[in-house]
């Protein structure tokens, strides 16, 4: 009996993820690139040096944007127990490497892992806010200290980190409560797998050009490809 029940969700799990298609696509910032001033460094120049590339528009010579959150909008997703929590033992790491946060853009699941590390010989304080709620206030004293800020995690939502002792320091960590999304490499290009078929609202996050959306159908077999344009505001 026991051998039948697990075969029996074993063929449940490849038949589900047989009934489950993928979205692929880019995201194009459509007008002339933003000529963003150079970040000025008010502190610890010694390391930091007098100027940091200002990287809220990551452009590519074709138009591809880079640091893009694409997300299915929640309201349409029906979650299971296998989706609703993410992996505790994917860990996620936002770094403290040269006076600037790496990745500035990062995207998880809860329940996923979550790891503060300092990569400089320098403080730094990481601090996060959910609008003006603090969610983690982090002390990294030393090159190589590593904090785990998982436990402070407890609810899906879009956290704004920014440093205590570094004033132009900034990322963003957006966290879902399902695993469909993605974040836009250096093509632009974003895949969201695994998604059951119907039809669904797609949204695309940038933190200065904002927030488009489409609405979009998955079938039960084959990919979907889509395209987000962003100008300026």
């Amino acid at each position: 009996m026991v051998g039948t029940a697990l075969v029996t969700i074993f063929s449940l799990l490849i038949l589900s993820e047989a009934l489950a298609g993928s979205i692929t696509g880019e995201v194009k910032f459509v007008d002339e690139s933003p000529k963003a001033a150079a970040v000025k460094v008010s502190k610890d120049q010694d390391y930091c040096g007098e100027t940091l590339p200002n990287e809220t528009y990551l452009v590519g010579s074709d138009g591809a944007l880079k640091n893009v959150v694409v997300f299915i909008e929640t309201t349409f997703i029906e979650t299971t127990s296998s989706t609703a929590v993410g992996d505790p033992q994917k860990e996620n790491i936002l770094n403290n490497s040269g006076c600037l946060y790496s990745p500035r853009i990062l995207a998880m699941q809860k329940g996923e892992k979550l790891t503060v590390k300092n990569n400089d010989p320098k403080l730094h304080i990481p601090h996060s806010y959910r609008e003006d709620r603090t969610v983690f206030n982090l002390s990294l004293p030393f090159k190589g200290t590593t904090i785990d800020a998982t436990p402070r995690i407890r609810q899906a939502g879009l956290l704004k980190v920014v440093c205590d002792t570094h004033a132009w320091m900034l990322a963003y960590i957006h966290v879902f409560d399902h695993p469909y999304f993605g974040v836009t490499d250096d093509r632009g290009a974003f895949t969201i797998s695994n998604l059951p078929a119907g039809t669904y609202i797609i949204k695309a996050w940038h933190e200065d050009a904002g927030l488009k959306s489409q609405e979009i159908t998955v079938s039960e077999t084959g990919d979907v490809r889509t395209i987000f344009e962003f100008t300026k505001r």
